[in-house]
């Protein structure tokens, strides 16, 4: 590699590490205001705080500022140790690194010179050496190597893994593109007269004005846009022959959302930045949790629109449009991948959306003050850099000593930890195989990760079971502490079990006891049992025909249990018929609705089932299981 390459390679890869690090900061701050500002900011400025995050890692220079965060946080407080350097030598090749310059401090120069000197020793003794025989040739190339591999020094090193990691994570994306446009191409493009009059007054509801293709394919995990410069939303044809007219409305009004918001060019540019930050377990963080917030805030400018429609009973359709996908899918909350936007979430995001959905109101969507000016002060703080910041000084002796510290407690023997890591998760398995209803929760130290460190706490088992016979359902159900759906004592002759689920929900409340008993023991690999005891959503669904029964129970969260002016054990019924009188083109359902405790249960039918509301009391009396 010439000179000047380097040297532009190590300057770029210094504001790389300058860039994560401050935005490592920005990142734990914009958590920090999420969760302190929970009920007070609209889900679209949760998401547009995610902004300064990426601004932040793209931009090339910053002015410097007195009020930037960054006079206090500084990474001159982070000097990695590294064996083949002295201590005297490492905080320069740290802080050149840091300024992304190609200077050598004198310390290195001379480090170079001494290193130079003895190749120059050893390549002097090479002739004699290989004169003597083949043997001592052997131990002299060795020699020579790791002499070499010295001399790259800390820096080399650490900038050509982060180059490996940024070209196989290139590669990576690269096939995933071309094997989405594959599939792409071998869809069908759908023009049904009724499919597309439906889609082009979404379209102009949505206020879309360029060319969008309709298309079905199996091969693409929709619905979903895929394309920013000629997008197309792809729709799977097992899921389109379910959805009523109203359903297919919901689902194209959140794609072309997602155009108009221009979502996928955002998730390039996220993706983007991901390459290039891969070592920051940080920013993989906060691009999980901005993609959250990008379906949320885009759930929130449909509803927005269809509430310019009348009736005005969309926030409910919505919702089960939602319900009804992820039932489709099952498990939707497959790999993102930068070139897709869609509809899919996971059973744990699916509750936060619903409830947005549920509590969402016309200025849900409308400028905010307070957004505003949290956007403001977040930018004035953290898009300035340190003012007066010393990059040459070196650190404290104190700093050193916490390294050093730090370094020693590694494992004697390289990769020692993962193998104790792997020995443990192997045990559980086998575990697993035996019981696969059991859940484990798995805690490993980050002083066995050897560096790398990460999530320390891991769930193994506790999938979300489904069944296909009563029986099986209810050994599960019955290992549960909470009221549960069960199949009523008169039930309907003729209707038989078509599906039963049990979803879970798993929260850091659920490891934090176990990783503070880890440390309580002094362990760095502990793994414990854990009984779980409560649901997230249970549904068990019965047909006869075309006529079916559905009894599905949810749990409150506890702002709900608080919000809530709760009426427990009082039935109320809502016929498809006056459901039709509201809103002409509602789904056509009937729903029986209960409160017990920390649930709510409901029964389902469909608009041509002949109980009525007396039958389904009688079947809810006995619907449950205590």
């Amino acid at each position: 590699m010439s000179p000047t390459l380097h040297e532009c390679l190590l300057s770029f890869f210094g504001w790389v590490l300058r860039g994560s690090f401050m935005a490592s900061i920005l990142i734990l701050l914009v958590l920090i205001l999420q969760l302190l500002l929970k009920n007070k900011l609209e889900v679209r400025w949760k998401y547009l705080l995610w902004v300064p995050v990426a601004i932040r890692l793209l931009l090339p220079w910053a002015p410097e500022s007195s009020l930037s965060l960054y006079n206090v946080f500084s990474l001159e407080a982070i000097v990695p140790v590294s064996q083949p350097q002295s201590q005297a030598q490492l905080p320069s090749a740290w802080h050149n690194l840091w300024k992304g310059s190609g200077e050598k401090s004198e310390a290195a120069a001379q480090a170079e010179n001494s290193t130079d000197l003895e190749e120059s020793n050893l390549l002097r003794g090479s002739t004699e050496v290989s004169d003597s025989s083949h043997e001592s040739g052997t131990v002299w190339d060795i020699r020579f190597w790791w002499s070499g591999f010295k001399q790259m020094g800390f820096t080399n090193m650490l900038m050509s893994v982060w180059l490996l990691g940024v070209l196989l994570f290139a590669a990576k994306t690269v096939y995933d593109q071309l094997r989405l446009k594959q599939a792409l191409r071998a869809g069908r493009c759908i023009e049904t007269p009724f499919l597309s009059e439906v889609f082009h007054e979404t379209k102009l509801l949505m206020g879309v004005k360029g060319e969008v293709r309709f298309i079905a394919s199996e091969r693409i995990p929709g619905p979903a846009v895929v394309g920013f410069r000629k997008p197309a939303i792809v729709i799977s044809p097992s899921l389109l022959v379910t959805l009523r007219e109203d359903q297919l409305r919901c689902i194209l009004a959140h794609e072309f959302g997602h155009i108009q918001r221009r979502d996928v060019a955002v998730n390039w540019t996220m993706h983007i930045l991901l390459i290039l930050h891969w070592f920051n377990p940080l920013l993989w963080l906060a691009v999980h949790k901005a993609r959250q917030d990008q379906e949320m805030a885009c759930d929130a400018c449909v509803l927005d629109r269809l509430s310019l429609q009348p009736p005005l009973q969309h926030n409910h359709t919505y919702g089960q449009t939602i319900i009804h996908v992820l039932e489709h899918f099952h498990l939707s909350g497959k790999q993102h991948q930068p070139g897709l936007a869609g509809l899919s979430a996971t059973h744990k995001q699916m509750k936060k959306r619903l409830l947005m959905i549920k509590r969402f109101h016309k200025k849900s969507y409308h400028l905010s003050m307070l957004g505003m000016a949290i956007i403001i002060a977040l930018g004035s703080v953290t898009l300035v850099n340190a003012k007066g910041n010393d990059v040459d000084a070196a650190p404290s002796p104190a700093v050193n000593e916490i390294a050093l510290k730090t370094a020693a407690t590694k494992p004697k023997a390289e990769g020692e930890g993962e193998k104790l890591e792997k020995a443990e998760k192997e045990r559980i398995a086998k575990l697993l195989e035996k019981n696969p209803d059991d859940t484990y929760i798995v805690y490993v130290s980050n002083e066995l990760k050897e560096g790398k460190g990460g999530r320390e706490v891991s769930l193994m088992g506790g999938s979300p079971p489904g069944f296909d016979t009563y029986e099986g359902y209810l050994k599960r159900a019955s290992t549960l502490k909470e009221a549960v759906p069960q199949q009523p004592a008169d039930l309907p002759e003729g209707y038989t079990l078509s599906k039963a689920n049990i979803y879970f929900v798993f929260t850091s409340k659920d490891f934090a006891p176990v990783k503070a008993e880890a440390k309580k023991l002094d362990k760095l690999i502990y793994s414990k049992k854990i009984n779980v005891t409560k649901s997230h959503h249970i549904g068990l669904t019965y047909t006869k025909g075309e006529d079916f029964i559905s009894i599905q129970s949810f749990h409150f969260d506890e702002e709900d249990l608080k919000d809530k002016k709760r009426k427990e054990k009082e039935y109320n019924y809502i016929s498809a018929k006056d459901r039709e009188k509201e809103d002409p083109k509602h789904e056509g359902r009937n729903y029986l609705s209960w409160e017990r405790g920390e649930k709510v249960f409901q029964i389902v039918t469909n608009k041509g089932n002949p109980l009525t509301e007396e039958d389904l009391i009688k079947l809810a009396k006995t619907g449950v299981k205590k």
